[in-house]
């Protein structure tokens, strides 16, 4: 028989399970993107400062440098070091994508739920901490680059 099926049966039944979801689908979101975002920040952190101490430690002992005479093996540490770089740049643009598109999610299911409110995720603190941490990587290349001269 109609009306005699589990689940919502009624119209206001339908909009209070959908409202629901939307609530759910919020909740979620926002904990992926808080999870996220501490990873992030804690694995670019850690590999930035692994990067600078290894520099540090190339440019001041020079008896850890290879005495090879091959170009592979003189600058072999540098230059992986180097492409080491790329994936974090590229981690870093996909990061700041990926915050954009939480957060236009993140708006639209609050215009489906009526509400006018803003966004809980700080965008423009999200962007400026990919810039500091991109300016950050690109002091770290170009301290590997030069010291490509150096060694």
């Amino acid at each position: 028989m109609l009306g005699d099926e589990p689940g919502p049966s009624t119209f206001g039944d339908l909009m209070v399970a959908h409202t629901a979801l939307l609530l759910r689908e919020y909740q979620e979101v926002n904990a992926h993107l808080r999870v996220n975002t501490n990873q992030f920040v804690n694995w670019f952190s850690f590999f930035l400062t692994l990067s600078l101490l290894a520099a540090g430690l190339f440019a001041v002992a020079p008896d850890y440098r290879p005495m090879l005479g091959k170009f592979a093996h003189r600058y072999a540490v540098q230059l992986v070091f180097l492409l080491m770089h790329i994936p974090a740049f590229v981690g870093i643009l996909t990061f700041r994508r990926y915050i954009l598109a939480a957060n236009r999610k993140i708006e639209a299911i609050t215009q489906q739920l009526g509400h006018s409110g803003d966004s809980p995720i700080p965008v423009r603190f999200c962007q400026w901490m990919t810039d500091l941490m991109a300016a950050a990587y690109v002091v770290s290349y170009f301290i590997w680059f030069s010291l490509l001269f150096i060694a």
